[in-house]
């Protein structure tokens, strides 16, 4: 008798589309099926930037009847997946209280020294280690208290992106861990709300939900919602890691019989870059504050040990300015133009705020490189270029940073997601580190999500069995280190010029 194939139905939303994936898992094989596609980006209205989230939604559940007209009303789980840092809250009737903000929105901007004179940096990374950004959700809900936004007054849940379309889908509330800790709210080793910090910001504890683990059934989809896609009224709406990263991290394909925890690092390559190693525990210490390194939550208990860089979101936005004038310009010829470019003509730091939401990215660029007094990039080779090598050098950088914090030599870099794809920038990124790096899957986020829900059914049994899976089902490719005189000479020279007066090369973040 041949085993039941099992169906999931993913919902992967990204900073700049939503997917709908249907993952069909056969024993140790799993097949993916993208059925739908959405745009989804940010809305400025007036000096103010949001998400449309009920959008969202509304994409879901058409996704969902599409998947009802493909694979009739059957399946097995439904799981969302999203961006991390950003949240709804709700008043007492569950309505939405305003709109739901953006994390590019400038209203976090300088926040940070405000928040910091509340509660110390130090005191607020020992207890939840999680890296300073502006774009953080403490950093976001300081400014509400700051400016005493009469959103506060109102407000009795808060609901992270993901947990509020899970909401919608089953009126049950619960924040999952893996989003929850990107919070800078959740205490790593009680694996709860750091109801101390929360506090101390001035924040309602109220506010928060328990945490549920990723691979928990949430609930059954609402009966009107099952009447109106067509869908079975029992069909389960599952957590997976809803957290992008941690989803795409478990579908990582290493080999804990050639790798063992700690020598192999991981690259989640997208908008942002999500550069670690996964750990069993948080590293809390004064060198992973001085580096401004995150412990983010993994599925099994995982520690996500990473640095938050600054992606592909640089080179993305020069493709839309340079679209404009040149309709048939696509990422195949843009890399084509970067690989013929003179190599290695000026640098920049992908992580410097100029670069976080300019109005125009190819003069935040030309500006960055006027007042560090280097070449000015002009055409699209030599920026695309000046882009991919510099987030190869800061790979090496951060990568010396992680192995200094956790006395582990790495050994290889594992690339997923859409970076992956990138062969220019990924053989950038084996000459700067001087390792091999393994590439794929592409849709490892989407693999996470879908492997994590047939985990909460039973069907796979842990990590390392998801891990086996993706081994089994998708395919890889490596990238060996060359030019390696070259490549370290100019990231000595980096490093020269980071000591001297040239502050537009350190992070703004640290």
């Amino acid at each position: 008798m041949k085993p039941k194939l099992k169906h999931f139905l993913a919902f992967d939303v990204g900073a700049s589309s939503g997917r709908a994936i249907v993952g069909t898992l056969n024993h140790k094989k799993l097949v993916l099926d993208e059925i739908y596609r959405f745009p989804n980006h940010g809305i400025k209205l007036h000096n103010s930037y949001y998400w449309n989230l009920l959008e969202i939604y509304s994409q879901i559940i058409k996704a969902i009847k599409k998947y009802v007209k493909l694979y009739e009303n059957n399946v097995d789980g439904i799981g969302i997946d999203t961006w991390g840092v950003d949240y709804v809250l709700l008043d007492r009737n569950d309505e939405l209280v305003g709109l739901s903000y953006h994390y590019r929105d400038n209203r976090t901007k300088g926040m940070l020294d405000h928040m910091f004179k509340h509660v110390p940096k130090e005191e607020i990374f020992a207890n939840t280690g999680i890296q300073f950004m502006e774009i953080n959700t403490s950093t976001q809900l300081f400014s509400l208290v700051y400016n005493n936004s009469p959103k506060l007054n109102i407000s009795k849940t808060l609901l992270m992106v993901p947990d509020y379309l899970n909401f919608l889908l089953t009126g049950k509330k619960c924040s999952e861990y893996t989003i929850a800790s990107t919070t800078q709210l959740v205490n790593p080793k009680t694996l709860d709300w750091s109801k101390t910090i929360i506090n101390k910001l001035g924040i309602d504890t109220n506010l928060f939900q328990n945490l549920c683990k990723p691979g928990t059934v949430i609930g059954k989809i609402y009966k009107d919602i099952a009447c109106e896609v067509k869908i079975k009224n029992d069909t389960k709406i599952i957590a997976p890691a809803c957290h992008d990263s941690a989803s795409a991290i478990a579908a990582v394909p290493v080999n804990i019989l050639k790798y063992k925890r700690g020598e192999w690092a991981y690259l989640s390559s997208g908008t942002w870059s999500l550069l670690g190693v996964e750990i069993d525990h948080p590293i809390i210490n004064n060198k992973s504050l001085e580096y401004n390194f995150t412990n983010e939550g993994g599925f099994e208990n995982t520690i996500r040990f990473l640095k938050n860089i600054t992606g592909l979101w640089i080179i993305q936005e020069c493709k839309k300015l340079w679209q404009s004038d040149i309709s048939n310009l696509n990422w195949e010829k843009i890399i084509s133009k970067a690989s013929i470019a003179k190599p290695f003509q000026c640098f920049i730091n992908p992580d410097n705020i100029i670069f976080h939401n300019p109005s125009n990215m190819i003069k935040a660029i030309h500006k960055y490189c006027e007042e560090t007094n280097q070449h000015i990039p002009i055409t699209i080779g030599e920026i695309a270029r000046t882009i991919f090598e510099s987030l190869a050098l800061r790979y090496k950088q951060i990568v010396e940073n992680l192995e200094e914090i956790t006395e582990n030599k790495i050994k290889a870099l594992y690339i997923i997601g859409g970076g992956a794809s990138n062969v220019l920038l990924n053989q950038f990124t084996a000459n700067s580190l001087n390792m091999p790096v393994i590439t794929g899957p592409i849709e490892a986020t989407a693999i996470g999500n879908i492997l994590v829900q047939a985990n909460a059914i039973g069907f796979v049994k842990d990590l390392n069995e998801i891990r086996e899976i993706v081994r089994n089902s998708f395919s890889i490719k490596k990238f060996y280190p060359k030019d390696q005189k070259n490549w370290n000479y100019e990231y000595e020279k980096i490093k020269k010029l980071l000591k001297k007066k040239f502050n537009k090369f350190t992070t703004y973040y640290s």
